[in-house]
């Protein structure tokens, strides 16, 4: 058995293009989808957690959390169990998440035989965990605020994912796209469509990150930034949108 792990920038593509490899949750047509009615329509979900939880010798709540990890570690297994050859990409867990998928799949792949499992991180060298968030809120949604805040704050960054569906997550598909703009404005069409849109720029040494969550029919435009730079960032957010932003550390602002 193997168990490789790369990111987003590598060149996995090979992976894709061979008939060995089954992808899962890439966004291509043939690619197997994690989320959405894939999860939901698969049987006998309580026995795979068990069968689960044996092979890693604890009860492992991520399991029953209903969030991405859980559809992440039970669908992964469950097509591990038919397929030789896995290629998964990791868009929609976060840091946290994807080492957890990693440690736990270190414990089951030796149980299953032969099998490789080719674990694609959805970002690369960034580390989250080590930003500070500093968000602006307001209180409706704005599309010309929006726009400005792209054309000032996120020139040079590029979408964290290259797949985007509404709902996110769960629920019936509405609408997907390979293009961020096309969701935004899709998002933006409506009232009461909430999602959240990451960025990154790995070169920018300052702010590497930047989000624009449309939630509750009003808006969080934030960036990432590294300590050091945390209160300058404070005070040029202060003074462009005359309010102190919202700072929050691995969590929403809300």
């Amino acid at each position: 058995m193997s168990l490789i792990v790369t990111d987003i920038d590598s060149d996995y593509q090979s992976l894709l293009d061979s008939k060995d490899f089954t992808a899962v949750n890439f966004p291509i047509e043939k690619a197997v989808k994690i989320y959405g009615n894939s999860y939901g329509r698969l049987r006998g979900k309580n026995k795979l957690k068990r069968e689960i939880e044996k092979i890693i010798g604890f009860k492992d709540d991520h399991l029953n959390s209903c969030e991405a990890i859980e559809n992440f570690l039970v669908f992964t297994y469950y097509l591990l169990k038919t397929n030789d050859k896995l290629a998964v990409f990791t868009a929609g867990l976060s840091y946290n998440s994807i080492d957890h998928y990693i440690k736990i799949m270190e414990i089951i792949l030796p149980r299953l035989g032969n099998r490789t499992l080719y674990v694609v991180k959805n970002f690369t060298d960034i580390n989250e965990s080590q930003l500070t968030d500093l968000y602006i809120h307001i209180s409706k949604i704005e599309k010309e605020i929006i726009f400005d805040f792209m054309k000032n704050w996120l020139i040079g960054f590029k979408p964290k994912y290259e797949y985007f569906r509404y709902p996110e997550y769960f629920g019936k598909m509405e609408f997907e796209t390979e293009d961020y703009f096309e969701m935004l404005s899709f998002i933006l069409s409506e009232p009461n469509r909430d999602y959240y849109f990451y960025f990154k720029n790995k070169y920018n040494s300052q702010y590497p990150k930047g989000m624009i969550l449309i939630h509750n029919n009003s808006m969080y435009l934030g960036i990432g930034v590294n300590e050091s730079y945390k209160e300058y960032y404070v005070d040029k957010l202060t003074e462009e949108y005359s309010k102190t932003p919202i700072i929050c550390n691995t969590c929403f602002p809300y």
